[in-house]
């Protein structure tokens, strides 16, 4: 590896520092910040493009910290640890209005200069996280990947994780029953049960779980008393599960939390459930102003109807079924519909259909129909929703609310949406994983 001293020009995705030589190759910096000069060893290059890891800083910004966590250094997950929280929140924003500027088609660009607001900060910067995800390496050695590695350095505790969970991580840390589970391993998941005040552990398990692995994990339930179940799940067999002590009741375990009432939209507290296999939002207080972002640019009035593509356990169609006429949610995961009906039961709530069914079949099915709702919201995972933009056109009569977890997909498909019929009326981005280069964006798109 070479070191040399570079001139950090500003912020890009991915939450690298980026400089340029004086024949106008970019080198990517890990652990920089905008304004720094700083010294940087190269870990990796070809023609027109390096990437590097700060080794020294020479100018430092005035947003610089000392990082709190003692393994920062060392553990490739968190990459903003040097910057202070407003520091952190500034340079999200400028990522996401680089991208937008940077964009071919001009009314993209605009938005960035008219539609784009500040970030909302979330409301833990340290220990936000429902669940953290540990991988295991060729040695067993249990922990978060090195930086562009897959050996692992191991964790005791993550700064970024609940307390409960990192209590429960110390006490297996200790235990002979959590290291013989974790030799048949490739990563094991610590999740809180947020309502219980309990934590579940998935083993993602390299083989089928034998007899002995069972015991094993039924004894490590007996024997760490914030464990209530630990599951099994692997690419050759079905989830198994929950494993508990067993003086426990054998159900299913099912996880939940208490959303609060979003006046003027909702008026009453609703309970959200999910499976061990589905997905919840990892910072819960963030994502409570998540919802709320979202009621608030939906507007809804009684006579309006939903649509909500990629709906999840119902994180958004329970809240905005208190209002709307109608509520349609439509998700490809088996385990997030069934929370979502029964969700919607517990609710009392009437108005509301789930299907389960992949979104871009559906679109188009929806298409055919000549069906059409009010209001649409979508929430799609990290890849976006390419070539959907036409479809959603045909579908919305007025109001798109599309909540993004990655800024570059997000750019294209805006561009795709402002080229079919829609105009942005505001860019809120969302603060969800502090100590990341990771932004949540909630988009407020309407018909032209």
């Amino acid at each position: 590896m070479t070191t040399a001293q570079y001139k950090i020009e500003k912020i890009v995705h991915g939450g690298y520092g980026l400089s340029r030589d004086e024949n106008g190759k970019v080198t990517l910096i890990r652990g920089a910040a905008e304004g720094e000069t700083v010294s940087a060893k190269i870990v990796y290059t070809e023609k027109n493009l390096a990437r590097g890891v700060v080794s020294q800083v020479s100018h430092p910004s005035l947003g610089r910290i000392t990082p709190p966590c003692p393994s920062y250094k060392r553990c490739g997950g968190c990459n903003f640890q040097h910057l202070s929280y407003p520091a952190q929140l500034q340079a999200k924003e400028d990522i996401l209005k680089d991208l937008l500027l940077r964009s071919e088609l001009p009314l993209l660009r605009e938005s960035a200069r008219t539609h784009l607001v500040s970030p909302l900060p979330s409301p833990l910067d340290l220990h936000y996280r429902q669940r953290i995800r540990l991988q295991v390496d060729e040695n067993e050695v249990v922990g978060f990947y090195k930086y562009r590695s897959h050996t692992c350095i191991p964790i005791k505790a993550c700064l970024l994780a609940h307390p409960l969970l990192n209590q429960c991580l110390d006490d297996c840390n200790g235990s002979r029953l959590f290291t013989a589970l974790c030799s048949h391993t490739a990563s094991v998941e610590f999740l809180l049960n947020p309502a219980a005040k309990n934590v579940i552990i998935l083993f993602h398990y390299k083989r089928k779980p034998r007899p002995a692995d069972i015991s094993n994990a039924q004894s490590l339930a007996r024997d760490i008393s914030s464990i209530h179940a630990v599951y099994f799940s692997g690419d050759d067999f079905a989830m198994a599960g929950p494993y508990k002590h067993p003086d426990q009741e054998q159900r299913d375990t099912m996880l939940s939390l208490t959303l609060p009432a979003f006046p003027p939209y909702t008026k009453k507290q609703h309970t959200l459930s999910w499976e061990v296999s589905g997905f919840c939002q990892v910072n819960l207080k963030q994502n409570e102003q998540l919802i709320a972002t979202v009621l608030d640019f939906c507007d809804l009035k009684a006579t309006d109807t939903v649509l909500d593509l990629f709906c999840g356990m119902g994180n958004f169609a329970i809240p905005l079924a208190d209002t709307a006429q109608t509520v349609t949610g439509i998700e490809g995961q088996g385990a997030s519909i069934r929370s979502a009906r029964h969700n919607s039961r517990l609710a009392k709530q009437e108005n509301t259909q789930f299907i389960k069914s992949p979104i871009h079949n559906s679109c188009k099915t929806l298409c055919k129909e000549n069906l059409s709702f009010s209001c649409i919201v979508l929430d799609p995972p990290r890849q976006g929703i390419p070539d959907m933009a036409q479809n959603l056109s045909a579908l919305c009569e007025d109001r798109l609310i599309y909540v993004s977890c990655d800024p570059a997909t997000l750019c294209r498909d805006l561009a795709q949406l402002l080229t079919s019929g829609f105009i942005i009326e505001k860019l809120q981005p969302v603060d969800m994983f502090p100590q990341t280069h990771h932004i949540e964006t909630v988009c407020l798109l309407k018909k032209a």
